[in-house]
């Protein structure tokens, strides 16, 4: 009996001991899993298609969905893409191209057979036509019953009244065609060829593509709509066209640089076709498994999930409506999406950011890059600025006048040289004159023709800085020119009265360099600085002209420096554009602040440096500069702090500097005084370094006994 009553024992024991380890295990592993686990799914869902030849290319219209690929397969949807059979289509050719549109649906292949479906057609006619050695590369309705196709050699067929006939060009491959309406279209192809028609594909006129772009294979075009177009090369470039004012799209193209890429223009993906599903929602497909979508134009561009193999070449995107998608790829692959492919967040929860250091973790990592936007810029545009003001102020203080230059010529080579100069500047100006009447200029108006004869064919033409010039050259040249003729050799000042008072004007009296720089000093003072960043970005495109041929200069170089300049500097455009923005405008006023330096220094100093010998240029370098910039270190510190602050202006221009960081960061998390708060802390760090830097500086270069101290 106790022998039973202690195993009953044991084996309770064994149960309760058996239990709690259950119940420690338990817990361990429930402390273990991730509360709220989180993980995104892939937007697109896969469906059956029935076959396994390569799919090409995919159209819908609002009821029915329709993809082309290897061997003449024709599938066909009529329930939004969940399900797939195949048409009554008989062709062996490799259907690698359609278009739908106005009711109808069409397809191609590059041996010149065409298929389509009329509205409200259930078969499928055959159009195709004898090309020849060529072949076709893009198809595109320009109506129910009428079509354009394009090829290589630049090749252009339109089909109309069941006829194809040959609008070819001479130039480069065609690689694709894409119509708004009837009228307009659109082809692209090798080496950036952009080609447009507003007569139904009758006649083409090229257009310029983005420098960049000109050795690109443009290889997909989409006319959206009267406000943008987007073109696709095959390396993973953007190019986007809106229309300008009164300018068409079509006409002026940019090359989108992304965001999300550092920046970049490439995307560093093998694109296959572009679809947009809005005026700045758009999707992009490529080879190994790259689907991707932009919601605000291109600059973030966010790779999505597939639920395929990464391996999958994608060749073509439909999108049905703003979220109703379908894409198809090699191996008969079909993806429907009613997210337009966005990647699904499950299990997350909305991030709480009300406890400042969950605030401060995500936004630091953003704060800290565009603090080395910043200090980029600012560095930079410092030394700029130094270099021009201490340039303009040597100018402005030369004392070199007209009458000087004059008295070491004598009279005859005077009045020689002036009657060339108003020749020469006649010539200028009658250069202009077409120019500037072609502007439809009148009265007052005339004063903005400066900025007319730059770019007289607005945003269809390009710059032409040589017709500025021109009218510099040709006004001074002329003054000059007129004064010079009329020297009789005593270059005495002129007295006239007017209105009853004597009036008295000594041009010979003028230095040309003061002039110079002054004209410089008041253009850039005159301005707002963010006007001025504006014009210089947008405007003169600095970036382009400056950053573009410095990055391919240093393009192949290793050095630290060099690399640091080429990918950081010069490969961003909006970062040169806001160094130059930056320099140029606080060079103006540091010249101010240098001469006013100068000027405390007494004139023997210049005396002296001259009787040793030394010519003017000499003795300012040697002798009065020195000492004028100790003299105004304590003014260009003022200087260089409002530089730092005035760097915030670059986020007009896209340049990701703070101000703009902490945009995006309230964006995301509305903590708007946090974000500002941590902005402005920022920006006092950096400017309190510099100004105690400048102290240091000051206080070492002080000049003994120049100016008052003050008693410890």
């Amino acid at each position: 009996m106790s022998e039973t009553r202690v195993s009953q024992g044991d084996a309770q024991s064994n149960s309760y001991i058996y239990r709690y380890f259950v119940i420690v295990l338990l817990s361990i592993l429930l402390v273990s899993m991730p509360v709220g686990a989180q993980e995104y799914r892939s937007g697109w869902d896969k469906v059956e298609s029935g076959t396994n030849n390569d799919l090409l290319s995919v159209e819908a219209t609002e009821d029915e969905i329709w993809a082309f690929g290897e061997g003449g397969v024709v599938l066909g949807s009529l329930d939004g893409g969940l399900s797939w059979s195949f048409a009554n289509v008989i062709t062996s050719s490799e259907l690698s191209m359609s278009d739908s549109g106005f009711g109808s649906i069409l397809a191609a292949s590059s041996d010149g057979t065409v298929i389509i479906k009329y509205e409200s057609a259930h078969q499928w006619a055959d159009i195709s036509f004898e090309i020849g050695e060529e072949s076709i590369t893009g198809v595109s309705l320009i109506r129910n019953d009428s079509a354009v196709a394009v090829g290589s050699n630049g090749s252009i067929w339109k089909y109309e009244s069941q006829t194809w006939n040959d609008y070819s060009v001479s130039g480069v491959d065609l690689l694709d065609v894409s119509f708004l309406d009837s009228e307009r279209g659109i082809a692209v192809g090798e080496d950036g060829a952009i080609l447009f028609s507003d007569d139904g594909g009758v006649t083409w006129d090229y257009r310029d593509s983005p420098s960049e772009a000109s050795s690109s294979r443009i290889i997909d075009i989409e006319f959206y709509s009267d406000i943008r177009a987007y073109a696709i090369t095959d390396n993973g470039e953007v190019l986007k066209s809106s229309r300008e004012i009164s300018t068409q799209v079509g006409f002026l193209w940019n090359m989108q640089y992304f965001e999300s890429e550092g920046g970049s223009s490439n995307l560093d993906a093998n694109l296959t076709s572009i679809e947009v599903a809005s005026t700045n929602k758009f999707l992009l497909s490529g080879s190994g498994g790259y689907l991707s979508m932009s919601k605000d134009g291109g600059n973030i561009v966010t790779r999505q999930l597939i639920p395929v193999d990464n391996l999958t070449s994608f060749n073509d995107i439909v999108m049905i409506n703003g979220f109703n998608g379908v894409t198809v790829g090699s191996g008969g692959t079909i993806l429907i999406t009613e997210r337009a492919g966005e990647n699904e967040q499950v299990g997350f929860e909305v991030r709480d950011f009300s406890e400042f250091g969950s605030f401060v973790d995500y936004s630091k990592g953003m704060l800290i890059d565009g603090l080395f936007a910043t200090i980029n810029i600012v560095l930079f545009g410092i030394f700029l600025g130094f270099f021009l003001g201490i340039t303009l102020s040597m100018m402005k203080t030369s004392p070199t006048t007209l009458k000087e230059i004059a008295q070491k010529r004598g009279l005859n080579f005077v009045r020689l040289f002036g009657a060339l100069a108003f020749i020469v500047g006649l010539k200028f100006l009658n250069y202009l004159v077409p120019i500037i009447q072609g502007l439809g200029l009148d009265g007052w108006e005339y004063i903005y023709a400066p900025i007319g004869i730059i770019n007289p064919e607005g945003v269809t033409g390009e710059l032409q800085f040589v017709n500025i010039a021109y009218l510099i050259f040709g006004v001074s040249l002329i003054l000059l020119g007129s004064l010079f003729i009329s020297a009789n050799g005593e270059y005495k000042k002129s007295e006239r009265e007017l209105f009853g008072r004597t009036v008295s004007w000594n041009p010979w009296g003028i230095r040309p360099l003061n002039f110079i720089a002054t004209i410089y000093t008041d253009i850039f003072r005159n301005t707002p600085l963010i006007v001025q960043f504006l014009f210089i970005h947008f405007g003169v495109q600095i970036g382009a002209l400056v950053g573009d041929p410095a990055a391919e200069l240093l393009e192949g170089t290793t050095g630290l420096i060099a690399t640091f300049l080429r990918d950081d500097i010069l490969s961003n455009r909006a970062c040169v554009s806001a160094i130059f923005a930056l320099g140029l405008n606080s060079g103006a006023y540091q010249c101010e602040t240098i001469r006013g330096a100068i000027s405390a220094i007494p004139s023997g100093q210049m005396e002296a440096g001259r009787s040793i010998g030394l010519n003017y240029m000499q003795t300012m370098r040697l002798i009065i500069m020195p000492q004028a910039i100790r003299i105004c270190i304590p003014p260009m510190g003022n200087e260089m702090v409002n530089l730092v602050l005035n760097s915030s202006l670059a986020m007009v221009i896209g340049y990701s500097e703070l101000t703009r960081k902490a945009k995006l960061i309230n964006a995301v998390t509305f903590q708007v005084f946090w974000s500002y708060g941590m902005v402005l802390i920022s920006y006092f760090i950096v400017t309190w370094t510099l100004a105690l830097i400048l102290r240091y500086l000051e206080n070492k270069t002080r000049i003994p006994g120049l100016g008052i101290s003050g008693g410890s």
